[in-house]
């Protein structure tokens, strides 16, 4: 009667251990996967709490430009189509402000520009977009994907490293062993002649 070992192919050890470090480390793919959706979600939790409150502390008022752009002073801090000007704004408690913003290149004196402010009427910057909170998210998650994605290829690429030289000094050991009588060494020369 045949058993069910009988009926399988032999396994090395080394086989027997990569099985156990797939499992292991598929399992660990999956605990993963779990942790990048979590640091997402934290992701973009943290940052659409920032646009929220960013928005409901920031007001958009019409700022008139005072001086024109191309007689701004500085540059500092300014982006592509844009300089830095003099303008005056009606801040949110009614008081007017004079102060430097950023304009497009093409304001002139007199021209209406639109300006953010914070509650005291001091120019800030726009309140984070709402969907950036999702782009953050995705990108956080994604990263964390990525990393732990490699870290698992690498601890397998180690795990079949090991038993390759585990297989072959076994495989090296064994072909020691039976060489000479392939080979027709272990009968001497008189036995190779007869």
């Amino acid at each position: 009667m045949e058993t069910r070992r009988g009926r399988r192919l032999p396994r090395r050890r080394t086989d027997r251990i990569e099985d156990v470090v797939a499992v292991l480390l598929c399992a660990f793919g999956v605990v993963a996967m779990v942790l990048a959706g979590l640091v997402g979600a934290a992701a973009h939790g943290t940052v659409s709490a920032r646009a929220y409150q960013e928005a409901a502390d920031r007001t958009r008022v019409v700022a008139t430009v005072v001086l024109p752009a191309d007689a701004a002073a500085t540059t500092d801090g300014v982006g592509p189509g844009t300089r830095r000007a003099t303008a005056t704004w009606t801040a949110p408690d009614g008081t007017q402000r004079i102060d430097e913003v950023t304009v497009p290149l093409s304001a002139k004196a007199g021209s209406a520009v639109p300006v953010w402010v914070d509650r005291a009427g001091t120019p800030a910057r726009p309140p984070i977009a709402p969907g950036a909170g999702v782009l953050v998210g995705a990108v956080a998650a994604g990263w964390v994907a990525v990393a732990a994605a490699l870290l698992l290829l690498a601890a397998w690429r180690l795990a079949l490293g090991w038993t390759a030289r585990r297989n072959d000094a076994e495989w090296t050991r064994r072909w020691a062993e039976v060489e000479p009588e392939w080979s027709g060494r272990a009968a001497g020369p008189a036995g190779r002649a007869g």
